[in-house]
C-alpha cells in the first residue's frame, strides 16, 4: 500500500471540516493526522504508514515540520483550502469520496480520525498526544527527535487493539 504525503492529509482533513462548517488550525491539523497514521499503521503495519514523512517529537506532540511551515502563517485561525492549491486531492470535496480506489484506505482511516478526536480542542488533543506510554513520549524520553512507526505501532496496539 502506497502512503500519500503529509499536505495530502491535511488537505482531506481541512476537506472535511470545511464541509462539516468547522475549522482546523494548524496544531489539530498535526494532531489529527498523527491520530490517522497510527490507525492506519494499526490495521496495515509499521511498513506501510499513511503518510511518507516522519512525525517529531515537538513540544505540543507530534509534528511534521515542513506541514507545520507551509500552515505556520495561520497560527490559531482555521486553515485556508487555499493553502494546499497546488495538491493533488485524494477526495473529491463535494462526495466526500476518494478520487480514486488506491485512496479509499487512506480516505476511510482520515475521516475516522476525524470522526473520533476532531471535536475536541487542541488542549486535549496535546495531551492524548502526551500520553505517558505513547510514541511521542518514549521517543522524547530517549532524547530522539523522530518518532519510529514502530513505536507507532506499538502505541496503537496498547491503546486501541482491546476497544
Amino acid at each position: 500500500m502506497e502512503s500519500i504525503t503529509c499536505f495530502q492529509g491535511a488537505k482531506t482533513l481541512v476537506q472535511l471540516a470545511g464541509k462539516r462548517g468547522e475549522g482546523l488550525s494548524n496544531l489539530k491539523v498535526q494532531k489529527l493526522l498523527y491520530f490517522a497514521n497510527m490507525i492506519y499503521i494499526g490495521e496495515y503495519g509499521r511498513d506501510n504508514p499513511l503518510v511518507q514523512e516522519n512525525f517529531l517529537t515537538w513540544e505540543y506532540g507530534p509534528a511534521i515540520d515542513i506541514l507545520y511551515r507551509r500552515l505556520k502563517d495561520y497560527d490559531r485561525t482555521s486553515v485556508k483550502m487555499e493553502a494546499f492549491d497546488d495538491i493533488v486531492s485524494i477526495m473529491d470535496e463535494k462526495t466526500l469520496k476518494p478520487v480514486k480506489p488506491d485512496f479509499e484506505s487512506h480516505v476511510r482511516h482520515l475521516k475516522d480520525a476525524y470522526d473520533r478526536w476532531g471535536h475536541f480542542n487542541p488542549y486535549k488533543l496535546i495531551g492524548i498526544s502526551h500520553w505517558s506510554e505513547g510514541a511521542w513520549r518514549r521517543t522524547k524520553d530517549k532524547g530522539e527527535s523522530v518518532i519510529s512507526n514502530s513505536l507507532i505501532k506499538e502505541e496503537f496496539d496498547a491503546r486501541y487493539l482491546y476497544d
